[in-house]
């Protein structure tokens, strides 16, 4: 008994920093797709610079476009299924059991920073997907998108 009093505290701690480190992952997987793929041949990546995204609200813009995203697009799907995991909003469009097209408002993770993920499939596999988090609303979002 006296042995685990000694170890509780560890156990607890263990615990809770799993618990935060899968809380804080969140829109993680989709992340690590613009790292992975951002610099490959046939891939165009934007990241917004911060003198642009302040006019808009935005604190974090990345966009990448595959030219042919046929290679990424499993993981690319998988990575949505996993960050849209509790969404505000979902807009989706599935083609022979395939997602083709999706918007989602996923939960914020600090008051005021909404996030949003926007992915779309083209002719050819011309692949769109973009993460957006910052105080703009959803309409002013679609407005920016136009």
């Amino acid at each position: 008994m006296k042995n685990l009093k000694h170890k509780l505290p560890v156990i607890l701690f263990l615990i809770l920093t799993n618990f935060c480190m899968s809380f804080s992952t969140r829109a993680q997987a989709v992340l690590t797709i613009f790292k992975k793929y951002g610099n490959e041949q046939g891939v165009t990546m934007l990241e917004a610079s911060r003198e642009l995204m302040k006019e808009y609200k935005i604190k974090t813009f990345k966009s990448i476009i595959f030219d042919d995203g046929a290679k990424a697009l499993p993981e690319i799907r998988r990575a949505i299924n996993k960050d849209k995991e509790g969404a505000l909003h979902i807009k989706e469009s599935v083609k022979d059991g395939l997602l083709t097209n999706g918007y989602y408002q996923l939960p914020a993770e600090k008051a005021k920073l909404n996030r949003y993920l926007i992915f779309k499939v083209g002719n050819k596999n011309k692949t769109t997907l973009i993460y957006v988090e910052g105080e703009l609303t959803p309409d002013e979002l679609v407005e920016l998108l136009k």
